[in-house]
């Protein structure tokens, strides 16, 4: 019978300490924006894991600088990969919905100067790229 007991404690306490430790604290996420994205998406606590997605993006620059510069925005905002071809100014991205999403990097690649087919850098952005970067923009 202390057995069972015993058994009975230890799966409920490990049932338990698995509950608590998949929950955590939105009060540290970055941007409220981002922080809502997050919010949102965690709000179901049974949604499942939705697969990888792959998109393509355009996004205006003109050199190797400005790949680096496009891919390293895109990775550091959650796409797990990343290719800009300069001739095509298209984007790749590969990322996870639960985490990102196409109009998020969207708007992170405009806040730095890099106008998309979904949001327009503001002029001062725009302005503060390398003079080899600067594209004509369609207005």
């Amino acid at each position: 019978m202390k057995i069972y007991k015993l058994l009975i404690s230890a799966v409920f306490i490990v049932t338990f300490s698995l509950t608590t430790s998949a929950q955590h604290d939105h009060s540290s996420m970055g941007s409220s924006s981002n922080m809502n994205m997050n919010m949102n998406m965690n709000h179901n606590s049974n949604m499942m894991m939705l697969p990888p997605k792959t998109e393509t993006l355009k996004v205006w620059g003109k050199c190797a600088m400005c790949k680096a510069r496009i891919e390293k925005i895109a990775l550091a905002n959650g796409a797990t990969t990343a290719d800009w071809n300069v001739k095509t100014k298209f984007l790749t991205v590969v990322y996870e919905p639960e985490r990102s999403s196409l109009d998020y990097i969207s708007g992170k690649l405009a806040k730095a100067g890099h106008d998309t087919g979904l949001k327009s850098a503001k002029d001062k952005a725009y302005n503060a790229l390398p003079e080899c970067c600067k594209y004509e923009r369609i207005r």
